[in-house]
């Protein structure tokens, strides 16, 4: 029988560092079957957006599709949600058939925040497993652009992964945004938060720099950069929004300059930025300023068959362009496996 489990009930389940183990096997295995997964699908009318996720994960014997809907506006430059939904997990057993588990609503991994504000977790986990295969070990400093839901969580993970971090040096427009989330995110973590006013303030000196934005233009310009840095971004499409004249321009996170003093460059996966022309990695391919066989997916970093830098002084880039099927469903099967030893969750 298969568990139709709710979100309420599995509040505490799963810790970051489990989420963020799962997802990077999820993606280990997709590296060794890319066959058994997809681009995100997304259909959109207006602001009225759904996106299907699917994939398989063949060594861990699960298949599905996460599923998500919302609507949105763009307002002074940023991406704001209007509504969103309950986003459900559909996981099979991929060497049965068998139905496994209905999961409906993201696990609440964060415990600064309420079930209800639970939207998207698994964004932050899947930036954590690419960082952790490409910044330097040794990483000190983190800067982080964005005062938002995914800069709190982003925190959390980066300093999952990277403990000894001591300073974070956060930046966004808003100086009130800036204040309220040191008010509510310093005593959740040991390192020292430190708001400042500008943005390349945030960059210079920086181990890990992380952009965690809803912003539709470049917050980070290469030219801040300096050896041995990492970069994490996590803005992906406005494609359809670009096509209907809602926006002017792609989005960006960060500006051809970065891809082009970058050695090093990961996306999720680059046949989604082909798919969906995303900005950040689509426009500087087309402008001849690197091509697609430079781009590495995530999938081949986390199996193994490349390294995520070869000394500490290579300048990486990882463009966490958009969770995949693979990611969700070796979580969901987590979840599942947990949920059922833990007596949670109905039978359907």
């Amino acid at each position: 029988m298969a568990l139709l489990i709710r979100d309420t009930e599995i509040v505490g389940l799963v810790s970051i560092e489990e989420a963020i183990a799962a997802i990077r096997e999820g993606y280990r295995d997709q590296g060794e079957m890319p066959a058994f997964s997809a681009p995100r699908l997304r259909i959109q009318h207006q602001d009225r957006r759904l996106s299907v996720h699917t994939g398989g994960c063949h060594g861990l014997g699960v298949s599905g599709a996460f599923l998500h809907a919302e609507r949105f506006t763009y307002l002074g430059g940023a991406q704001q949600y209007t509504h969103i939904g309950k986003r459900v997990y559909v996981t099979y057993n991929c060497d049965t058939a068998e139905l496994l588990a209905l999961i409906v609503g993201s696990p609440p991994l964060f415990s600064f925040e309420t079930v209800d504000e639970a939207m998207g977790t698994e964004t932050p986990c899947t930036s954590a497993v690419g960082t952790d295969l490409m910044a330097r070990k040794d990483s000190r400093i983190l800067g982080l652009y964005g005062t938002g839901r995914q800069a709190r969580r982003h925190l959390i993970t980066m300093a999952a992964i990277r403990p000894d971090i001591e300073e974070v040096r956060l930046y966004s427009r808003s100086a009130e945004n800036r204040a309220a989330f040191v008010e509510r995110m310093q005593p959740l973590v040991k390192a020292r938060i430190k708001p400042v006013d500008n943005a390349e303030a945030v960059a210079r000196g920086a181990d890990i720099i992380c952009l965690a934005t809803g912003s539709n233009v470049p917050v980070l310009r290469g030219e801040w950069l300096e050896p041995g840095q990492h970069v994490t971004s996590i803005v992906g499409s406005n494609k359809a929004v670009f096509q209907q004249g809602l926006v002017a321009k792609p989005r960006r996170e960060f500006d051809d300059e970065t891809i082009l003093r970058a050695d090093r460059i990961v996306a999720t996966l680059k046949d989604q930025a082909i798919q969906d022309e995303q900005g950040d990695l689509f426009q500087p391919v087309h402008r001849g300023l690197t091509s697609w066989d430079a781009i590495t997916d995530l999938s081949q970093l986390a199996s193994g068959r490349v390294k995520g830098r070869e000394n500490d002084r290579e300048i990486t880039l990882f463009k966490q362009n958009s969770d995949q099927g693979v990611g969700y469903m070796a979580l969901a099967l987590l979840i599942a496996r947990k949920a059922r030893a833990a007596g949670i969750g109905t039978e359907i």
